[in-house]
């Protein structure tokens, strides 16, 4: 085993704020350098208040907690949330009565399907365009289920994101939090052809699937769909890197890169002896 203590990881932490913030000072914590530039923000839409006569409410996101109206007729409702970081964040709104599924969006029905009978009434607060038809499949099985947008994610545009862009070459790693987040970061390393041998550390497979196939990224995904584990694949495989045998190059993120990101109009990467590391701050 290599006693080596393990190098710090320049991490690009891609998650919509303000909860990217929460995932990086964990991960500085750690001892790494994460820089926080989401690719993705959220914003709230105009949505009506759920009225008195719904059995329960269902929350796939923090930020759709974050974005909803709370109705305080409602905090005694019942609430099922994907995992137990949305579940917090529904108590500290108003709801005493919290259930999470501590998983994913497949955790969440069955739990459902396990505390409600058919035909009860359920509003689901969600994105715009939800990664999974939550809804569809609670009506296949009877319930008067409905969704609500009550906010939506937005590219962050391009010219906000030159700092991460232009830092890449000395990127380790860059952390997925969602399939559209990972779709838009495969979109910006598939533009390397291959020069960017970083890892992809994923929240899911969904959220995985954009990249895997380019040339040069290597992807891990979480045990579990949630921030906690995904940090800890964070450690785990850094771990594992600095067991390896030094000379394997080609297995430790970041070391194969020789070749600096370009595009046009973008600002000239740091000098790799610059011992700081790019910030977005």
């Amino acid at each position: 085993m290599n006693d080596t203590p393990a190098r710090p990881l320049f991490l690009w932490v891609t998650r919509s704020a303000p909860f990217n913030h929460e995932t990086a000072e964990h991960l500085q914590a750690a001892g790494h350098n994460p820089l926080k530039l989401p690719v993705l923000h959220t914003r709230p839409l105009e949505h009506d208040r759920v009225s008195a006569d719904v059995d329960a409410l269902v929350f796939t996101s923090p930020n759709g907690v974050r974005h909803h109206r709370f109705c305080e007729s409602l905090a005694g409702t019942p609430v099922f949330a994907v995992g137990d970081r949305t579940a917090k964040l529904a108590r500290d709104a108003g709801y005493a009565n919290v259930t999470s599924a501590g998983g994913d969006v497949v955790d969440l029905y069955d739990l459902i399907r396990t505390r409600l009978v058919p035909p009860a009434r359920i509003v689901h607060l969600s994105a715009a365009a939800p990664a999974g038809d939550l809804v569809g499949q609670l009506r296949q099985v009877g319930f008067d289920a409905e969704r609500r947008s009550v906010y939506e994610s937005v590219d962050t545009e391009f010219d906000q994101l030159r700092p991460a862009l232009a830092a890449l070459p000395w990127v380790d790693g860059v952390i997925i939090h969602s399939p559209r987040a990972g779709k838009r970061v495969a979109s910006f390393l598939a533009d390397l052809s291959g020069r960017w041998n970083g890892a992809a550390y994923c929240i899911s497979e969904a959220a995985a699937a954009p990249l895997k196939g380019l040339g040069g990224v290597r992807t891990e995904v979480a045990r579990r769909p949630n921030d906690r584990a995904l940090r800890d694949l964070v450690v785990a495989t850094m771990n594992e890197d600095q067991d390896k045998d030094p000379s394997d190059k080609t297995s430790t993120p970041g070391q194969g890169v020789v070749v600096p990101f370009r595009r046009p109009n973008l600002p000239p990467a740091p000098h790799p002896d610059d011992p700081t590391p790019p910030s977005a701050a």
